[in-house]
Order: structure tokens, then sequence, then C-alpha cells
């Protein structure tokens, strides 16, 4: 690009930045979390597992034999975890292995750092607040009522379907000519 084209360019850009450093002067940022969770950089790694073993011996076996394929990383990546989840139990096992010393050395170092963190910072008891605890209250109580209710409603479903089999088992053996005709249309 000639320096005629960069040059126009470059005072967008200027007139860009004058722009977002006069607006961020007014900017309050929304209230709440919004920064990251520390994370403590003194914490144990996570061991690092089988698969990844396997990938790698898989890498460097493809690089020996000079045959890397052209394809994008991910694409590669894919294909070795569907391998490694395809392959049979007696071709991972080396790698499980492997995999099993570095999980069991970082748990044996998770036990300390846990310990150092309880020490560091003793967890608080959080007080419920007043109307929490009504809150919970009510919940409870509409709970009860609504299988009091449940519970009536059903009853009486129960009550309503016995008396209809009895009347229909009544209505069976009484004489033909007094037989009572409930569901009969009349006639217009």
């Amino acid at each position: 690009m000639s320096a005629k084209k960069t040059g126009k360019f470059e005072d967008m850009a200027k007139v860009d930045k004058a722009c977002y450093e006069r607006e961020m002067k007014t900017y309050i940022p929304a209230k709440g979390e919004t920064k990251k969770k520390f994370k403590d950089p003194n914490a144990p790694k996570m061991p690092p597992l089988a698969l990844f073993s396997f990938c790698s011996v898989l890498r460097i076996a493809q690089k020996s034999k000079g045959c890397i394929p052209a394809c994008p990383l991910v694409m590669l990546q894919r294909n070795q975890e569907e391998t490694w989840y395809h392959s049979h139990a007696y071709d991972t096992q080396s790698h499980e292995k492997k995999a099993v010393e570095p999980k069991d050395r970082q748990e044996k170092d998770v036990v300390p750092y846990r310990g150092k963190e309880s020490l560091m910072r003793p967890k608080k008891k959080k007080k419920e607040s007043s109307w929490l605890k009504i809150a919970r209250k009510r919940r409870k109580r509409r709970k009860m009522k609504w299988r009091r209710k449940k519970r009536k409603m059903k009853i009486k479903m129960m009550n309503k379907l016995l008396l209809e089999q009895l009347f229909f088992l009544f209505i069976k053996h009484l004489p033909p000519c007094t037989q009572l005709a409930p569901f009969k249309e009349k006639k217009k």
C-alpha cells in the first residue's frame, strides 16, 4: 500500500482512538461480579490424561514416518480421539498405566494444599436473613396445603368412582321392569 493510502487509515485510527478515550472517561462498569475468579498459581496442576499420552505417541509415529496429514489440527485431534475410543483395551492399557502415577502424585499434592487453603480463609457461616426464613416457611406451608388439597381431591374421585360402580351393580340386579335408563336421550 502506498503512503497516501496508509495515511488515510492512520488518520481514521487517530479519530477512533480519540473517540474511544472520550467515551472511556464517562464509562461506568456494570455492577456485580465481572472479574474472573482468582486462580492460585501455587495450586497443584491437573495430571495429564491417558488420551494425551496416546495422542503424543501417535504424533511422534506420524512424524517419524513423514506422513503428517495436511488437515487442520482440530480434525487431526478428532481422528486421534476416535482411534483412542475405538481401539482395544490392550492398546490403551499402557497409556492408562502411565497416567496413574501423575494422578496419584497430584492427589498427594492436593491434600496439603487444601489444608493451607482452609487455614488462609476460614469459612464463615452465612446467616440466613429473616425474609428468607419467612419465604421458606411460606413455601413449606403452600406445599403442605397443596398436598392436603390433592389428597382430598383423590379421595373425592375414589368415592365418586366407587359410587358409580355400586350404582351400576345395583341397577343390574333390579328386575327388568324397574330398571332405570339414566343415559337414554329424550326424544323431541
